[in-house]
Formats: C-alpha cells, structure tokens, sequence
C-alpha cells in the first residue's frame, strides 16, 4: 500500500468511528431521559393507585399538612371497618425525606380485631421521586394531585377519586 491510500483508509475509519461513537453517546443519552420519564410516571401512578384505594374504602380520612410546611411526617390518614369481621383498618400514608430532596411515601396499615387487639402492622414503600401531592375534596369528589421528577424530567398528575354511583 502507498501512503496516500494508508491516509486514507485511516480517515474513512476515523469517520466510521466518530459516527458510531456519536450514535452510541445519543442512545445513551435517549435511554437515560426514557428511564427518568417512565420512572416519574409510575410513580405518581404508583401513589395514585394506593391513595384511590384506601380512599374508597375508608369511613374516615384525614388530610395533613403539605411536608413543606410541617414536621409531621402523616400525609393521610384513614380508617374502616370490616363490616364481615369487625376488624378495623388505620392506614398512614407517610413522608420520608430521600437523599435528593425529594421525599418517599409509605404506607402503613395497622389490623385490629373486634376487640381492639393488633394483629397486624405493616408498612409499605408505595412511591419515591415525589417532589409535591395534595388530597382535597371539593363536591363529592377526592382530588388527589401528585407531582415526581426524576433527573430532569418532571411529571404531574391529578386523580379524582368518586364512589360509583348506584344504577
């Protein structure tokens, strides 16, 4: 081989090179955003999910203060009574502060039997990566509005949470 044509192979390949290395580098990048995007939205729909369900099920709920605001780590709490058992249920959803300054929400349920004895306490991580959420109720209706980031990406949803109307 001459020298121009050892030139040239070796620029045709830097070229090669680059291209791949620029295609590999924006692919990663996509996966990262495509993580952090699914990440936020499964969580907001993770904490809607156990928020909507507790709520159709309680006779009480209590709302508390916004974490921003307060030291109380109690976001919501609810109760209800098994009406084929007679025990009864205490659900506490809690704030707990992460590494990032977004908080972590878990769930505790605490069983009673009839007689008020605890047969079970459990506790639950139901959602990370939430920067905000709120429950008000306004005509009838549970709002529940959540909002997640992950890296840079940020999601918010609102839930309203209705009894089904009898037909």
């Amino acid at each position: 081989m001459t020298l121009i044509e050892v030139i040239v192979a070796v620029a045709i390949s830097a070229i090669i090179s680059a291209v791949a290395l620029m295609t590999v580098a924006q692919i990663v990048r996509s996966s990262e955003s495509n993580n952090d995007c699914t990440t936020t939205i499964r969580q907001a729909q993770n904490l809607g999910h156990w928020i909507s369900q507790d709520v159709l099920m309680a006779q009480t709920i209590t709302v508390g203060d916004d974490p921003e605001t307060t030291t109380d780590v109690e976001f919501i709490t609810s109760t209800w009574m098994d009406w084929e058992t007679g025990d009864t249920y205490d659900i506490r959803y809690l704030w707990f502060d992460s590494a990032d300054s977004l908080k972590i929400v878990k769930r505790n349920q605490v069983t009673r039997d009839m007689d008020g004895v605890e047969v079970d306490n459990r506790t639950t991580l139901v959602a990370n990566n939430i920067y905000a959420a709120d429950l008000s109720f306004q005509d009838g209706i549970w709002t529940l509005s959540v909002e997640t980031r992950s890296g840079d990406k940020s999601v918010t949803r609102e839930y309203e949470i209705g009894y089904r109307l009898a037909q």
